[in-house]
């Protein structure tokens, strides 16, 4: 249906336009005497066309026009008037007039042209404003599919493909879309083989699923979970094909490193217990060397310090492979445990870092410069010698120990945020030790 507003200041040409127009049974017309009325009613009801009269006394037609076109440059406005001024014609016109008909002595032939012009017109702008919302969907879809994390691909009743989306050009190891635009989809694929006659039963069945070897631009493979659905058009015709896929190689790793993290967790809560057990006597820093060994990466040399009175480091426990070991006490003339010094600085609790980082300054700096420069050179040329990273363990301003430790080149820690919680659990222990020790010694000294 199409509701026009029809505005004269001749009353019967506004009842017989209305009966005219309203027989065909799609259009519903109202009536106003005048453009101030038009004003009200436009208020109140929306209208799909506006007709009125050029010449009106108060408020005439172009005024009423510039009106409407202020808040609503879509619905519209057609003149049917007895005005032939070019000028007028033009004025109208350019304001934002659809159509300026003539009235005339021809009665039914005018109404015939203005039913016409009102049907045209509505039509035009719904199918300007469906366009509009097609387009509109296109472009919210189109920006869907292309920064969707899933890898998504369009393909042609042939198989060819259409569209690739970032995340599909990102598994297949591809920067351009033109390089695979055009190319079939089968191309794609190690196995299983897709024949000629596949894409005929995929129209059959609609959808396909499956787990299929996919083939990287580099030649590598990696198993792929595969989401095929036909596309159709709104009579049900096929357009083409959509597929989605899922590495499932990654996801395989991506389980792995989440089951090996969670192991991880396991084993720092189980040795922190164990630590908080372990009797005073105890060989407490081998303890906690034996620990962050094993979440270390392979290679790495583990040094563990106790602080003595914030000035004075002891080394207490070195963990690492034998050979790494015997070459840097080969260099250094001892071993490296009972190794001791003693550190300048007024306190240690204000420069040693509360979690690992990298120790700017190698090994002079974890030897706190007491080892020649010519040594620590040759000891940071050593081939498993690469970054050296550090903490301390530290509780309430009391520094009881320091741990570091030196990885091999390249290697890079994906434990830091484990070895930090349990560093934090040991620094807590090594304090209640200290407190336990204290309170030993002092129910110790016999009463005077």
């Amino acid at each position: 249906m199409i509701r026009v507003l029809h505005v004269d200041d001749d009353r019967a040409l506004l009842e017989l336009a209305q009966n005219f127009l309203e027989q065909s049974g799609d259009l519903i017309v109202d009536t106003a005497i005048s453009g101030k009325v038009a004003h009200r009613m436009l208020g109140w009801q929306h209208y799909d066309a506006i007709v009125s009269d050029y010449a009106m006394p108060g408020c005439n037609g172009i005024e009423l026009l510039r009106h409407v076109r202020r808040t609503d440059e879509r619905t519209p406005f057609l003149f049917f008037s007895d005005q032939r001024d070019e000028e007028l014609v033009v004025d109208a016109l350019m304001s934002g007039a659809d159509f300026f008909l003539p009235k005339g002595v021809q009665v039914r032939s005018h109404f015939l042209q203005l039913a016409h012009a009102l049907r045209e017109s509505v039509m035009r702008r719904r199918a300007e404003r469906e366009h509009e919302r097609i387009s509109s969907v296109l472009r919210i879809t189109e920006a869907a599919v292309r920064s969707s994390l899933c890898p998504i691909t369009v393909c042609d009743m042939e198989g060819r493909i259409v569209h690739a989306n970032p995340a599909s050009l990102a598994i297949w190891g591809y920067m351009d879309e033109n390089e695979v635009i055009g190319r079939n989809a089968a191309d794609f694929f190690a196995s299983p083989d897709f024949p000629p006659d596949a894409i005929p039963l995929l129209l059959q069945q609609k959808t396909w699923s499956g787990q299929a070897t996919a083939r990287r631009k580099d030649g590598s493979r990696f198993e792929a979970r595969v989401f095929v659905s036909t596309m159709t058009d709104n009579g049900g015709n096929p357009l083409g094909f959509v597929a989605s896929f899922t590495d499932l190689t990654r996801q395989r790793d991506a389980r792995g490193r989440l089951e090996s993290y969670i192991r991880d967790i396991r084993f720092v809560s189980e040795k922190a217990h164990e630590l908080t057990d372990l009797p005073l006597e105890g060989d407490v820093f081998g303890f906690i060397a034996d620990t962050i060994a094993a979440l270390a990466p392979p290679g790495a040399v583990i040094v563990l310090s106790s602080v003595h009175a914030d000035r004075t480091v002891r080394t207490d426990a070195v963990r690492g492979p034998s050979a790494s070991l015997a070459a840097i006490e080969q260099l250094i003339g001892r071993p490296v445990p009972g190794m001791t010094f003693h550190v300048e600085t007024a306190g240690l609790s204000s420069v040693l870092p509360r979690s690992f980082i990298e120790i700017e300054g190698g090994i002079t700096t974890i030897t706190f410069g007491k080892l020649p420069p010519e040594l620590c050179h040759e000891l940071e040329n050593l081939p498993f010698i690469g970054k050296i990273i550090g903490t301390g363990l530290s509780w309430e301003g009391t520094v009881h120990g320091v741990t570091v430790i030196i990885l091999p080149p390249g290697a890079i820690p994906d434990t830091i945020d484990l070895l930090d919680l349990f560093i934090c659990h040991c620094s807590a222990v090594l304090q209640r030790r200290q407190a336990e020790r204290m309170l030993k010694g002092a129910l110790s000294i016999p009463p005077e």
